[in-house]
């Protein structure tokens, strides 16, 4: 039975590194400690993502870039499945850490 549920996780640990998750679907797998990094990881993601786009001089909108200083979500719909990927790598290394599952993870299978 344990055997079962540690080869579930691994599977969700590589569709999370291929991009196939949301954001908020990873979240929820989390304990509310560990949503907490997550979700702050996946920020630096989209500010990196905003910081490249934004240093293209190529702005979406006609007056300029509309979220100076905040996150553009036209980079991360850009971006989309290497997004993803990038949010799942963060993910798995606290999901990697039973301690970090929420708690729907230790039921026997």
């Amino acid at each position: 039975m344990i055997l079962a549920a540690f080869d579930q996780a691994d599977r969700v640990m590589a569709h999370a590194m291929a991009g196939r998750f949301a954001k908020d679907a990873l979240a929820s797998m989390l304990t509310p400690l560990s949503r907490v990094a997550f979700l702050a990881a996946c920020a630096h993601v989209e500010k990196r993502y905003t910081e490249a786009c934004a240093a293209t001089h190529d702005p979406c909108l006609e007056s300029g870039c509309s979220c100076e200083g905040e996150v553009c979500l036209q980079p991360l719909l850009r971006a989309d499945a290497e997004y993803r990927k990038a949010c799942g790598a963060e993910w798995v290394r606290l999901f990697a850490d039973p301690a970090n599952r929420d708690p729907f993870w230790s039921v026997e299978v």
